[in-house]
């Protein structure tokens, strides 16, 4: 129980890789503040957290706003008494905004509406909860952040431009805040997942059948798994609890030497 009776905030959280590391944390002992813009997933994902025997809250929180973000972390230290652990996980990849007819990774075709969502949640959203949080674990001269990017963000991708940017953005500006946050012994890191079949992957894959001629009449699982297969050295995809062990880690006392760092979890995808 390596994290026992400390109490973390996730949001994303209402699925898929999200609900994957609430279910770590709580696994090793943290309640945990299920946040997500959907509160009916955010919901199914607390009652499961209790089901492991630890306190859970459902809050929805729209990250691209100031005042929702301020509030969910008020909620968490005015129910639970405590905060020690922030995890931002909530993220879109914009697909679902393009056209059928679109090719959704031709630059020409991207839009300021996707550019803006996906910009907005991704990394204004990070930026949002981690100003939240600041001040309190300022006050408590300790705190664990934990911003969740992407492999995508370590080098520019044909198939993902506005999504790797942004989670580029997201490791830049993790180690500016473990930076300015060290003196304060807060330690900041990224986790930087690879390819992981979620509801996000699903939708994005799907759209990847249509345009890429190599996965034509493909069904989504079976060109996912061919693309792990043809990716990742490991020729395997990862889970959401690979991505749950490792924000864990940071989270726990084994890491309180480690700041301002990205980890990949990616099966050896990239190196850097």
């Amino acid at each position: 129980m390596r994290l026992k009776n400390q109490v973390a905030v996730v949001t994303g959280g209402g699925g898929g890789l999200g609900e994957g590391i609430c279910l770590c944390l709580a696994g090793q002992g943290a309640d945990v503040i299920v946040s997500d813009v959907k509160q009916e997933l955010a919901d199914k994902v607390a009652a499961k957290v209790k089901e492991q025997g630890r306190k859970s809250l459902a809050v929805r929180t729209d990250v691209r706003k100031a005042d929702e973000c301020q509030a969910l972390i008020d909620t968490a230290l005015k129910e639970m008494g405590r905060l020690d652990i922030l995890v931002c996980c909530a993220g879109v990849s914009g697909a679902s905004l393009y056209s059928p007819s679109e090719d959704p990774t031709a630059i020409e075709n991207l839009s300021e509406e996707v550019w803006d969502l996906t910009i907005d949640v991704n990394l204004k959203g990070v930026f949002l909860c981690n100003r939240a949080v600041i001040p309190h674990f300022k006050q408590q001269g300790k705190g664990k952040i934990i911003n969740i990017s992407s492999v995508a963000g370590r080098k520019g991708s044909a198939n993902l431009p506005i999504y790797g940017a942004s989670k580029a953005g997201v490791i830049n500006f993790t180690q500016a805040v473990a930076s300015q946050l060290a003196p304060f012994h807060i330690n900041v890191n990224t986790v930087c997942p690879g390819i992981i079949y979620t509801p996000m992957w699903a939708e994005g894959i799907r759209r990847i059948i249509e345009f890429r001629p190599e996965f034509k009449g493909m069904a989504p699982e079976e060109a996912f798994k061919l693309m792990a297969q043809t990716t990742i050295p490991f020729q395997r995809p990862q889970t959401p609890e690979d991505i749950g062990n490792a924000v864990v880690f940071f989270a726990s006392e084994e890491a309180k030497e480690i700041t301002g760092q990205a980890l990949n979890v990616d099966g050896g995808t990239a190196f850097n």
